[in-house]
């Protein structure tokens, strides 16, 4: 049972738009950053699916719970890569 509200659908978009980002930036560059990234967030991604596919992680009104840490787990995520980006350019100058 794959959640298809709203939130959920906004959630997916953000999901799909940090899988391109990261997929379309690492075949420009090559770089090993970008396939820990990656790798990261394909695990992530995974128990995410899993978690979303138990009927019983949305029953007494957990489907707020749920979107909360799926939407978590990917902010933290992309907050912490911009922070390395951002220290390791003011690293090069």
């Amino acid at each position: 049972m794959i959640p298809t509200d709203s939130e959920f659908a906004l959630l997916y978009i953000c999901y799909l738009g940090v899988f391109l980002y990261f997929s379309i930036a690492y075949y420009l560059s090559k770089r090993k950053k970008l396939l820990v990234n990656l790798t990261i967030f394909f695990i992530y991604t995974g128990f995410m699916i899993f978690i979303f596919s138990d009927k019983e992680n949305f029953a007494g009104g957990g489907s707020l719970v749920v979107l909360f840490y799926g939407g978590i787990i990917l902010i933290s995520h992309v907050f912490i890569y911009v922070l390395t980006e951002f220290f390791s350019l003011m690293k090069s100058k």
